[in-house]
């Protein structure tokens, strides 16, 4: 870490600390399993070996003990950070403070079967991308799986989502994103981008919660449509997501 880097990061617990309201796990279940968890975590077993790769204050591993895995670990750079993680969570929640790169070179071969990686690997220099994924295709236990979580250089907005840290560093469409998971040892035939269309459900108690969701997942489209119309009046190759932030699985 350069001294740049490091004046940033000093600070950087208190900039991540101004979006602890959007973070905050709703007390329902069902509402955070359909609004926040993806769905295929329905067919990954509770006894599975999950990691939180920069984990952060602990939010997605919280949501994960609450909907009922019992083998959860996370690994965070921020101190700071790192001690509010440990106070939300139980002790057996395994947690590190550890540069990525250097935790990945001591770390044993198919010793996890899920790895979440959201909103790291923009931060991580060009030069180190493919070696950190091909990191995580050695961590993973055959069938386990990658989710990489970047903003999306083909969304409208995306200098806004890139431009609004000043510790990211390299940008990804699911073009670029998809050659350097391949690069990694990932087979494209099993690498897929999440949709991320709000879900829709009815609800007799909060129906105008489910009104709201209906008119959300028409925004969604209305969104969808104006990008592909974008891309057809520039006379360009038409992207497949439009949202500003690209969500993918890679399976091993």
């Amino acid at each position: 870490m350069n001294d740049v880097d490091r004046e940033i990061f000093r600070n950087y617990s208190r900039h991540y600390q101004a979006g602890e309201v959007r973070e905050r796990l709703p007390d329902d279940l069902e509402r955070l399993k359909r609004d926040r968890l993806p769905r295929w975590l329905n067919e990954v077993p509770t006894s599975a070996r999950i990691l939180d790769v920069g984990c952060a204050q602990g939010h997605w591993l919280e949501a994960l003990r609450r909907v009922g895995y019992t083998h959860l670990a996370g690994i965070e750079l921020s101190a700071e950070l790192l001690a509010t993680a440990r106070a939300r969570l139980p002790e057996w929640v395994q947690l590190e403070q550890a540069d990525l790169r250097e935790w990945l070179r001591r770390a044993p071969p198919e010793s996890f079967d899920v790895v979440f990686f959201h909103d790291v690997l923009e931060h991580l220099p060009r030069e180190d991308t493919i070696e950190v994924l091909r990191g995580f295709h050695r961590l993973l236990a055959p069938g386990g799986k990658l989710s990489v979580r970047v903003p999306n250089m083909a969304c409208l907005i995306s200098g806004f989502c890139m431009a609004i840290d000043f510790t990211h560093q390299t940008h990804f469409t699911e073009y670029s994103l998809l050659q350097v998971l391949e690069a990694a040892g990932f087979d494209t035939g099993k690498i897929r981008f999440e949709q991320q269309a709000p879900r829709l459900f009815w609800s007799w108690r909060q129906p105008r919660r489910a009104v709201f969701r209906l008119l959300n997942r028409l925004r969604w489209q209305i969104n969808n449509a104006v990008h592909r119309g974008f891309y057809v009046l520039a006379d360009f190759i038409c992207p497949k997501v439009f949202d500003p932030i690209l969500v993918v699985v890679a399976q091993k």
